[in-house]
């Protein structure tokens, strides 16, 4: 592989410079209408950053351990402050259109594997004119209306709505599922999603709003794509709780070999769909045993390459489909991926001396 050959001085560089980018903080202020502006800056702490804790390592381990770190829970609460932005506008322009949403926040930031300091966000604005039923519920009040022509409605509202509330900013609304909105006052790019609820029949029970699904409707090609973000969410924090927080951890040092390589055509549900099906026993860490999760990792995913039927068998976190299905993972993918990790364990390995057996007893002292 090219473990030897592959710069990870430079990749560390892009590791830091997306975890510690600097980013406006912003309060609302009477002059402007409530709008918020800026007030200050902030930029995560060196002390902060585990890498920075490693100066005697070389950059392949300080690049592994930094890449599965947590991004600053600051850039986060400034992700969520700028999707709070963009949905207080979207709530005006609606009110003006007749328009009733529900808004929740989906994506990497909520389930915490994001790996950038300027992640961007997903906004779900859910209809509330009607939610769909699993079968056999039936509807107390029945919906004439048309479930598109709703959605569209939504669509078209947010594009205006934002347009004029963020003049400087850059409003795309040729996306398939979502209306962007990136630039001008705001830090993050926001995709404003129009959905409506899909009220499982375990919701039904229960009430426990990790069983509420969506529907997304899809505008160039008129189908309706169910999604269950809060169960994943749910899955993938309680089997990252089992793991002592080993699960969080493979999944965005995927996510990093992923970005900094440009060669790993998996998407982040799928990554994380992996890494949830690792063996507990592989994914239990602590503090210091990241060498030895970098290790296991790369067993797992020469163990999928290997075994055709096992690979087959695989399903995401809710077990709505396989990870390994049409339209979604293949197999080249996989093989992407296997060979980033591989080309940082051989760095890793140079890096400390150490063989592959020996590496998976390999700690860091922080």
């Amino acid at each position: 592989m090219r473990g030897f050959a592959v710069d990870y001085d430079r990749r560390l560089d892009s590791l830091i410079k997306r975890r510690t980018a600097p980013v406006e903080l912003f309060a609302k202020s009477a002059r402007t209408g409530g709008e918020a502006v800026a007030i200050d800056r902030y930029q995560a702490s060196p002390t902060y950053e585990v890498y920075n804790r490693l100066g005697s390592e070389g950059s392949a381990v300080r690049y592994a351990v930094g890449a599965m770190a947590r991004v600053d829970p600051k850039y986060t609460e400034v992700t969520y402050q700028q999707g709070d932005r963009v949905q207080s506008q979207l709530k005006r322009a609606f009110d003006e259109c007749g328009i009733g949403c529900d808004f929740e926040y989906q994506g990497s930031v909520t389930n915490d594997t994001h790996i950038k300091s300027h992640s961007d966000i997903d906004l779900l604005a859910i209809t509330q004119r009607f939610t769909v039923l699993e079968h056999p519920q039936k509807p107390r009040v029945p919906y004439n209306g048309n479930p598109a022509a709703d959605l569209k409605e939504i669509r078209t509202a947010s594009s205006q709505g934002l347009r004029k509330a963020f003049p400087a900013a850059e409003v795309d609304d040729k996306g398939s599922k979502s209306v962007a909105i990136s630039g001008g006052s705001l830090s993050r790019k926001i995709d404003v999603v129009p959905a409506n609820w899909y009220d499982t029949n375990a919701f039904a029970n229960s009430q426990a709003k990790r069983y509420r699904a969506i529907q997304v409707l899809n505008v160039k090609t008129g189908r309706f794509i169910k999604n269950a973000p809060f169960m994943h969410n749910y899955l993938l924090a309680q089997r990252d709780q089992q793991v002592a927080g080993g699960l969080r951890k493979v999944v965005r040092l995927m996510k990093s070999l992923r970005y900094d390589s440009g060669n790993v055509s998996l998407s982040s549900y799928d990554l994380a769909a992996i890494g949830y099906v690792m063996p507990e026993h592989q994914l239990l860490t602590a503090p210091g045993e990241e060498l030895a999760l970098l290790s296991r990792l790369k067993s797992f995913l020469d163990l999928l390459a290997e075994d055709d039927d096992f690979r087959g068998d695989m399903l995401v976190p809710d077990e709505s489909r396989h990870i390994f299905v049409d339209g979604h993972a293949t197999l080249t993918g996989l093989n992407e991926l296997r060979g980033e990790v591989t080309d940082l364990v051989e760095a890793v390995c140079s890096d400390r001396q150490k063989s592959f057996s020996r590496l998976i007893e390999a700690r860091v002292a922080y």
